[in-house]
Order: structure tokens, then sequence, then C-alpha cells
């Protein structure tokens, strides 16, 4: 079985409508062979500089220029309250459990087609650490007869790796 991971919502229903995928399940959809889902666009947010230093500074007291041996990410937080969001938590836990479902043999990047939407996918992989075998689906329209077309022209994810660095870059 193929789980196709769309970049959100809307992208993710046209996917599943194309492929014939209707029975609902709880942030995903089913059907013919696939499970369709999707994030919100971006679950994950580079860590805060707080993060890095390990106590509360202000901007103009960070030493700058500021690089950290490995910039991280985390999941999104309210703007508010700073906690998780629990509809991007909710989300991404489903993927997690997607994604190590013992009858997924294949992971479907299926960002926008774009470098924004390379990482955006990409980072929900690597968080959830699996070693399942990866492509991409590139859409350039949501036509029907395109996302069927495109299902068979899948590539190996990791030949979009410089999209996935311009992304980060």
């Amino acid at each position: 079985m193929k789980l196709i991971i769309a970049e959100k919502p809307s992208l993710g229903k046209n996917i599943a409508s194309a492929l014939k995928a209707s029975k609902r399940g709880d942030g995903f959809l089913e059907g013919n062979g696939y499970i369709i889902s999707w994030a919100f666009g971006h679950l994950f947010s580079l860590k805060d500089v707080d993060d890095y230093l390990g106590e509360k500074k202000k901007w103009h007291e960070v030493p700058l220029p500021f690089f950290p041996d490995s910039f991280d990410f985390e999941l999104k937080r309210d703007r508010k309250t700073k906690a998780v969001d629990t509809g991007v938590k909710k989300q991404f836990e489903i993927l997690k459990r997607l994604i190590h479902r013992d009858d997924v043999t294949e992971i479907v990047n299926c960002g926008d087609a774009d470098r924004e939407g390379q990482i955006i996918i990409d980072i929900i992989l690597d968080y959830s650490k699996t070693n399942k075998k990866i492509t991409r689906l590139w859409l350039p329209e949501q036509t029907e007869e395109t996302i069927i077309s495109s299902m068979n022209e899948l590539k190996d994810n990791s030949l979009y790796s410089n999209l996935h660095n311009e992304g980060l870059a």
C-alpha cells in the first residue's frame, strides 16, 4: 500500500478523489491501495534562539552572527501560549502512525511542486524516522488526469535533494 502525504488537506482530497480512495479515517482517506493524508502546510518550525542557548535572551543580547552547529526543527507552537499547537501535534501523530503501518510499503512525498513543498514533507519524514521507500509525486496541476498520469511517473525522493537543500536555505 502507498501512503501519499500531501502538503495540505485540499490537495490530499483532490488526490483521493482521483484515485477513488473514499474511506474516511481520522486525518486521512483510504482505498484502492492508497492512503492519502496531509500536513497543514508547515507542521514544523525552526527552533528559537532560546532553545539553542538554553536560556531566554532578547535578540540584542545574542552575539551576532549566530550560527548553531545544526539548525533544528520542532512542532509548531501556538504564538500566544508557546505550547505545541494541538491540531499540528495530532496530525503529525496521525502521519507517524500511518508511516509506520505494516501494510505501508512506500511513502509518496506530495508537497507542492516547489522547494517549500519538498521540505515540508521531507521534514515530516525525517522526524518520523522511517527506512521505507520514499518517492515523489510531482503535480504541476491538480486535475484528475494529471494526478493519475503522475502516479505512473513517481521518482525516488532523493532525486530532489537539491530542492530539499534550497528549502533548508
